[in-house]
């Protein structure tokens, strides 16, 4: 099969919620978010079924953007009275009509895009989006060989070379992740197996194009963008290069017309 941008979210959409339900997002992330995008939508990258989306509409409009058709239905289902706008489009072509204090990417949807063109084409696009003000927030996990990645309740392991870890094992449900690590081409493969109980095998894949903080930082300079703060975590903790499993960087645009 050929990987492209909505594969992970056309398999997963239906199943995800009740997979990954239980990883919510820490309370100061969504007071962080919505203090950031000011009195402007906020342009959520990879919206998916609404982990973030949800709870940030309930202070602030919320663009949600994601390349899945199938996770845009289900965010869709939810949305309710809540100032949502779903959208289904490629980050790399997605531009708000408006200028927006906030564009975002969080939990690794940036390395998600998959490729450097298409990274670089979103970068571009949102620092097209911005106010004078305004920054692009990304999230995503240090690469650090043989670590666990910090994700949420479940994670699986970010391997030297090639590894198969327990996901998630709950009564009738094991995700086991299986990933490999091209570290010459900066790519990480890997496949998701649900096993259920009375259910057929499911493979959900997905693939990243990963980066150290510095080279994200050289991409969104090509883009545009300068590295204004850089945190540990949503309680901004200071990043710390040697030891920070994670970091959320905040980018401005370096001259405005």
């Amino acid at each position: 099969m050929t990987y492209e941008s909505d594969t992970y979210g056309e398999r997963a959409a239906d199943q995800y919620d009740h997979l990954y339900g239980d990883f919510t997002p820490p309370p100061e992330q969504i007071v962080l978010l919505a203090a950031l995008a000011g009195d402007t939508p906020a342009v959520e990258i990879g919206s998916g079924t609404g982990r973030v989306t949800l709870p940030l509409a309930e202070r602030v409009p919320v663009v949600a953007v994601d390349a899945s058709s199938e996770m845009t239905d289900q965010l869709t289902k939810k949305t309710g009275h809540l100032p949502i706008t779903p959208v289904t489009a490629d980050a790399a072509h997605y531009r708000h009509a408006t200028s927006v204090d906030l564009v975002f990417a969080c939990f690794n949807t940036f390395f998600l895009l998959a490729s450097e063109a298409t990274q670089r084409a979103f970068l571009t696009r949102a620092a097209e989006m911005l106010t004078a003000q305004g920054v692009v927030l990304i999230e995503t996990f240090v690469p650090r060989p043989g670590e666990r990645l910090p994700d949420g309740p479940h994670p699986g392991v970010f391997p030297h070379q090639q590894t198969v870890s327990l996901k998630r094992l709950a009564p009738g449900t094991t995700v086991l992740f299986a990933a490999e690590n091209h570290q010459e081409a900066g790519e990480f493969h890997y496949n998701e197996v649900v096993l259920e109980d009375g259910a057929l095998p499911r493979v959900l894949p997905g693939q990243m194009r990963y980066w150290q903080p510095d080279e994200i930082d050289t991409l969104a300079t090509g883009a545009g963008l300068t590295l204004r703060e850089r945190w540990a975590d949503w309680n901004r903790t200071p990043y710390e290069p040697g030891t920070s499993t994670k970091h959320i960087s905040l980018y401005q645009r370096t001259s405005h017309p």
